[in-house]
Order: structure tokens, then C-alpha cells, then sequence
């Protein structure tokens, strides 16, 4: 049985004849004065019987119709039909120019009922599409929280290391992660992370790595040894060529840049190496700029380069400044991106700050370049200041 077609006229001789011959082409047919309480696929409306009828009301029918997708043909058996009438249920309504021509019924109704069909599927689609779209932000939300509770809560210091930092996460989910944590009485890790793109993801890779660079869950920061103290502490360049191994881009399909660095809290040394990401500022306090650009390619290429790792030498009130390509390829609206230059200046412009206020400054003047507006990426800046008065004050 095809579909079923209600014809909403006077039960005259003519819908009679109407109704018997569409019934004889396959189709499930009722006459009636006024519309059923199931709407069919399709109805044929005598627009001049709807008008004798003070019980129809146009305006609700058109309602119906569309809150269940059923389609019109119409017709009037009076003066000429308003085609503006039926204009609110366009595509799926036609005026009928003559309700006895049979065949001319029939081809409009298999046109309606194809764009019937074909509306009731883009809304199953569309239906589909923002369900699963709900279900998509729900799970960028849930990685967002997840991924943002692995940034330390608070500043850490570490004996003769201060730690400040602005992080700054953009409405998408993105890949930017950093931890401070003691290895030892002596050694503070530091890293900053920038996995590729946005979205769940980059977030699963950041959770993974933040794993394995977890001084209590990851392998790959310590060695077993047979001797006191029992353990090694990775060099940085162990630690990228490790990362490397561990995450490939044909498992995770996700690339990632990373600064890894080992701070010696009794002397000042830092030993780091880079992959692929911008380079760590040395700023000194004597006004000298020195920029860390050991390393080697990003992580996930299946590089078989080495990772050169390099030491530099920290003194007194010198700082360090690890950031994510969020801030230098931030673009106003010419254009023109922030670039590393601008950050230099900003952070070598007042010294005397304190290490927060200098962090918070940057990033202040980072958004006022484009007047504001949101990032799209992820910006992330670390200041790291070298101070013998914490030794001094523990000493004594």
C-alpha cells in the first residue's frame, strides 16, 4: 500500500470519484471535512471549503502539517487559489490547477512525497548531526576539565628557584601542558608540551605524556642502578629520544614540540634540549639575552637524529622564560603575528619586576596587540628566576 492521502473537501460526487481513482492506484485514501487527528503524508485541501468552515483554521492546519512533515496539494473549487497561501509549506505543497485531471494528481503527489522524503531525511540527519554534536562539545568539555586539572594548581618553589607562569587555554581544546616537579634533593624537572591541533585527540596525547613525564607514574625519568642512590636521572636528551620512541604519529596521529630541562637547585646549571619547539629565553641580569636552541626535530617523525642537549650556567637574578608558539604566532587583525622579538622586548623592558607581574605583563601585552581578541591557540609562559637566597635563607 502506498502512502496515505487525506482529501480535506465536500464529500461531492467529484471527490468521491477522486478518492476511488487514487484508492485504485495503490494509495490509502480518506475523504473528509475536516483534517483526521493522524495527518497523512500527504493531503489535497479545498481551500475554499476551509474558508466555509468556521471550525478549520488555515494557520493551525499549516502548523500541523509542518510539525509532522506532511505534504499539500491544494485547490480551490471557488475563485482562483492564493498560491501565498500554501508559500509556508513550500517545498513540500503544490497548487493543484484541476482536481479531475487523474494523472497530473498523481505525478504532483509522487513529487511531493519525493520531497517528503527527502525533508523528513535531512531532519533525521540534521537530528543526528546536533545530537552527536552535543555529545562531541560534551566530550571537548569533560577532555578540557581533564586536561587543565593536570596544570599545577599553584606556584612551586624550589629552593633557589622561583616559578611563575600565564596560561591561557583557547575555547578549543588544545594541546599546551607543563609541570615543575623535584626528582631528587638536587634536581628540579621542568617541561613545557605543545601537541598539534585541538580537540580530544591532542588532549589524549597531553595525558599521556604528562604519564609518562610523571615523576610517580612515568619510566622515563629515572634508571634503575645497582649502587647508591639505586637511580640516574635521564638526561634531557634520554628523555626526548624516549618520547620519541613511545609516540610515534602512526599510533597517535598527533605530532608535539617539547622543552625539557633539568635545573640543579644547588648551582644553578640547567641541562635542556628541545623538540622542535621555540626556544627557552635566557634573559641575565646584566641585559644579555641568550636563546637555548638545543635539540632536534618534533617528536612523532620517526626521526633517527639525535636530540643534542646543551647546559647553560644561571646567576643570580637571572631569568628564564619557556613559551608555546600560541604567543608568537598570535595574529592581529592585519595580519601581522606577534612574533618572538616583540616578547623579548616586553619581558626585558622592567626587570625589576617581580617574576609573576613580568609574566602577567607579556601576556597583557600580547592581547592588547590584537586589541583582545581571543587566541586561537593556547599561550603559555613560564618564568624561571635563579636566586642564592634561598640557599642562604635554608643554610642559616
Amino acid at each position: 500500500m502506498l502512502p496515505g492521502v487525506q482529501l480535506i473537501a465536500d464529500p461531492d460526487s467529484r471527490m468521491e470519484i477522486l478518492s476511488s481513482s487514487l484508492a485504485g492506484c495503490g494509495y490509502h485514501v480518506a475523504l473528509s471535512e475536516t483534517p483526521p487527528a493522524t495527518p497523512p503524508a500527504v493531503y489535497i485541501v479545498d481551500l475554499t471549503h476551509f474558508d466555509r468552515c468556521p471550525e478549520l483554521n488555515w494557520d493551525r492546519f499549516v502548523s500541523t502539517c509542518k510539525d509532522h512533515g506532511a505534504a499539500c496539494l491544494a485547490y480551490s473549487s471557488g475563485d482562483p487559489p492564493d498560491r501565498a497561501r500554501i508559500a509556508a509549506l513550500k517545498p513540500a505543497a503544490d497548487i493543484l490547477p484541476d482536481p479531475n485531471d487523474l494523472d497530473d494528481i498523481k505525478s504532483r503527489i509522487e513529487s511531493l512525497l519525493t520531497i517528503r522524503n527527502l525533508s523528513l531525511q535531512l531532519e533525521t540527519a540534521q537530528n543526528q548531526s546536533r545530537s552527536q554534536q552535543k555529545e562531541l562539545q560534551e566530550a571537548l568539555l569533560s577532555a578540557a576539565h581533564i586536561q587543565r586539572r593536570l596544570i599545577p594548581a599553584q606556584y612551586p618553589t624550589h629552593q633557589s628557584f622561583e616559578f611563575a607562569w600565564e596560561f591561557m587555554p583557547s575555547k578549543k581544546v588544545g594541546g599546551d601542558l607543563f609541570n615543575i616537579a623535584r626528582l631528587d634533593e638536587q634536581t628540579v624537572m621542568t617541561y613545557l608540551v605543545d601537541v598539534s591541533g585541538h580537540g580530544i585527540s591532542s588532549a589524549m596525547v597531553s595525558v599521556s605524556v604528562h604519564q609518562s613525564l610523571s615523576p610517580r607514574t612515568g619510566q622515563l625519568l629515572k634508571r634503575q642502578t645497582a649502587h647508591p642512590p639505586y637511580y640516574m636521572i635521564s638526561s634531557p636528551s634520554d628523555v626526548l629520544r624516549a618520547l620519541e620512541e613511545e609516540y610515534p604519529f602512526e599510533r597517535f596521529e598527533e605530532f608535539f614540540t617539547v622543552s625539557y630541562l633539568l635545573l640543579d637547585a644547588q648551582s644553578g646549571r640547567v641541562r635542556y634540549a628541545n623538540a622542535g619547539h621555540p626556544p627557552p629565553l635566557l634573559l641575565r641580569r646584566n641585559g644579555e639575552i641568550v636563546k637555548l636552541t638545543s635539540g632536534g626535530t618534533i617528536i612523532g617523525m620517526a626521526s633517527r637524529l639525535d636530540f643534542d642537549e646543551a647546559e647553560i650556567q644561571m646567576s643570580e637574578g637571572d631569568r628564564l622564560f619557556l613559551y608555546t608558539d600560541g604567543i608568537t604566532e598570535h595574529c592581529n587583525q592585519a595580519g601581522e603575528a606577534y612574533g618572538e622579538q616583540r616578547l623579548i622586548d616586553c619581558l626585558a623592558t622592567k626587570p625589576a619586576e617581580s617574576l609573576g607581574r613580568a609574566c602577567q605583563q607579556a601576556i597583557d601585552q600580547l592581547m592588547s596587540f590584537d586589541k583582545g581578541r581571543q587566541p586561537q591557540d593556547d599561550v603559555t609562559l613560564i618564568g624561571i628566576e635563579f636566586s642564592m637566597k634561598g640557599l642562604e635563607g635554608k643554610a642559616g
